[in-house]
């Protein structure tokens, strides 16, 4: 049909926080393997999910992704915006996050994550 197939949105999505998480490492002049890394941000766990489709993307078109973080509580939201070739807006996707435990028991965000998200939105 030469449509991207629904299911790539969220791995896109995807592919966009873990490049926003490299990013943090980065400014943060981390080590790949600090503690922090682990506990807080590579523990960021799925809540949920929600795809809006808008139009589809097609084959071989690029595409962008904007996003955006947020914190709600002890909670870590990116909001993400598909756009085709021409700049339509294709999905609206939002995905939350958590931080957990060995026990998968939601932790609080670190401060650090807190700030930096904050910052990101200034």
């Amino acid at each position: 049909m030469g449509i991207v197939h629904h299911s790539n949105y969220l791995r896109f999505c995807e592919e966009a926080r873990i490049e926003w998480c490299r990013r943090f490492i980065e400014n943060k002049n981390l080590d790949e393997n600090s503690e922090f890394l682990n506990q807080h941000v590579y523990s960021l766990t799925v809540v949920s999910t929600k795809v809006h489709h808008k139009l589809p993307l097609k084959y071989p078109n690029q595409f962008a992704i904007d996003m955006q973080s947020q914190i709600d509580g002890i909670r870590l939201v990116f909001l993400y915006k598909i756009k085709n070739n021409v700049g339509e807006i294709c999905a609206e996707v939002e995905t939350v996050h958590c931080s957990v435990n060995e026990k998968l028991r939601p932790l609080r965000l670190s401060k650090d994550l807190v700030a930096a998200v904050q910052k990101q939105n200034m």
